[in-house]
């Protein structure tokens, strides 16, 4: 990333409104870049110089959602406990 792509994360890095992906790239050129050490240590004296910006949106993966294809198995399941539980009740009365 560049200095500049950096530079305009920063102030959600310091406001902690970052994505964990940018959270790791900025960290990441903070250990190589001396300019850009220097521009955080700027904002972070001067809380009011720092520039509302919206948090930038992280992509979450899709989860595939079951559909309830299923439902047969869950009526049958449920038939099949009240049946059982019917021939349990005989047998402790008998």
């Amino acid at each position: 990333m560049s200095c500049e792509e950096i530079k305009s994360i920063i102030p959600l890095y310091i406001k902690h409104t970052a994505t964990d992906q940018d959270i790791s790239k900025v960290e990441e050129h903070l250990c190589i870049c001396d300019t850009c050490r220097q521009h955080l240590a700027q904002l972070m004296d001067k809380p009011n110089a720092i520039p509302v910006t919206a948090p930038r949106e992280e992509t979450l993966p899709e989860i595939p959602i079951k559909k309830d294809s299923n439902i047969l198995e869950y009526i049958m399941l449920g038939v099949g406990a009240a049946v059982l539980l019917f021939v349990v009740s005989l047998l402790i009365k008998g």
